[in-house]
């Protein structure tokens, strides 16, 4: 022991051995320190990310009618039938954003403005009705839209500004004709409708000197959506109809084909069967003519990253690809497709920077 701490008590492993204090009292408030930083380096070791890998994947449909169900299932590495037409429902959301993106980026150049970027979000509902005379009414509706673009310069060469603009479309509700024989959609019956708002910040307090980029969008004056628009998302709604019904593979199947084979048999509670894959297949025109559909589309199965946890304990991520609900005179069929990912977690040191290293807790 040192002669400058006699008489004191010295803590062997931290402080540094030679320390001392004056007193016990001041020795035991630092000891309590000491252990509740060590806690808190454990806890901060132990928070890990986490980052999946995939070991397997697969889509399972299930077809119910008059009472009975029946579940098949596709590796989703096989870019099979149930595969093609959850990446054809996948691909009518993002066309419509592209659309969007695509008209945003025009308008706001000119007007002078720089667009930063344009984002689609919730899950759409389509529905299908007949109207009669060779006719069909097409919906689409849950969506929403949101624009950021960006404005910056000086005013009367005296007043500097850096502003932001949040353009948006919400409960977004499209609307279109085609008819059932040939599945043309009819550019004059096309309609959008949505709540617009517009939303501006700047630096300084001249907001008014940014364009009021709602306004392109709708002409406030006449309630109507950009024809921009509207061309755009006819595209869309065509790649849509055409994923159910139209667009053939290299198969010959449509989007319903490739949903209910034709090898699929359901058997009833009575115990007789119905070969539901046959008679889709047999009755696609009438079907396309005469059916009320609903459709609902999702995400199917999210695989991301977990920031800052202990390992999931979830190994098995699903998700709704879509549920659809077909009527016609007589018979009504349900489907519903998931996805299924089963994953491995590894442990990462940070999600956010990858070149970051740090020890394996």
């Amino acid at each position: 022991m040192s002669a400058g701490c006699a008489g004191h008590a010295i803590y062997a492993a931290w402080p540094p051995v030679g320390a001392c204090f004056q007193n016990g009292k001041s020795v035991m408030k630092l000891g309590r320190l000491t252990v509740g930083m060590m806690a808190l380096l454990g806890a901060g070791v132990a928070q890990a990310d986490w980052s999946p890998r995939v070991v397997s994947a697969q889509y399972i449909a299930t077809v119910s009618y008059g009472g009975a169900s029946l579940s098949y299932s596709e590796d989703r590495r096989a870019n099979g039938p149930l595969g093609s037409f959850a990446g054809k429902m996948a691909a009518a959301p993002y066309a419509f954003q592209s659309s969007l993106n695509d008209f945003m980026r025009q308008a706001a150049v000119s007007k002078g403005v720089n667009f930063v970027s344009g984002s689609l979000s919730g899950d759409p509902t389509v529905q299908i009705q007949p109207q009669g005379n060779g006719a069909v009414l097409l919906s689409l509706t849950g969506l929403s839209y949101d624009a950021y673009t960006q404005f910056s310069g000086k005013r009367w060469g005296i007043f500097s500004y850096d502003c932001s603009n949040h353009a948006s479309l919400a409960n977004i509700r499209v609307t279109g004709q085609y008819g059932a024989a040939d599945g043309r959609l009819l550019s004059d019956k096309v309609g959008v409708n949505a709540d617009v708002g517009s939303s501006t910040d700047c630096d300084s307090n001249i907001s008014w000197i940014l364009p009021i980029l709602g306004n392109i969008l709708i002409n406030t004056a006449e309630g109507k959506i950009d024809q921009g628009i509207v061309n755009g998302v006819t595209g869309a709604l065509s790649q849509l109809k055409d994923g159910l019904f139209f667009g053939r593979d290299q198969n010959y199947l449509t989007g319903l084909n490739q949903l209910i084979p034709a090898d699929k048999v359901i058997t009833l509670p009575n115990g007789q069967t119905f070969a539901i894959g046959q008679y889709v297949n047999n009755n696609l025109a009438y079907l396309i003519a005469n059916s009320q559909l609903t459709l609902k589309i999702g995400k199917g199965a999210v695989v991301k990253g977990v920031y800052g946890a202990g390992e999931p304990f979830n190994t098995q991520i699903t998700g709704n690809v879509a549920n659809l609900q077909l009527s016609v005179p007589g018979v009504t069929i349900g489907v519903s497709l998931i996805e299924q990912v089963n994953v491995d977690w590894q442990w990462q040191c940070s999600l956010r920077d990858p070149s970051k290293r740090c020890p394996i807790p």
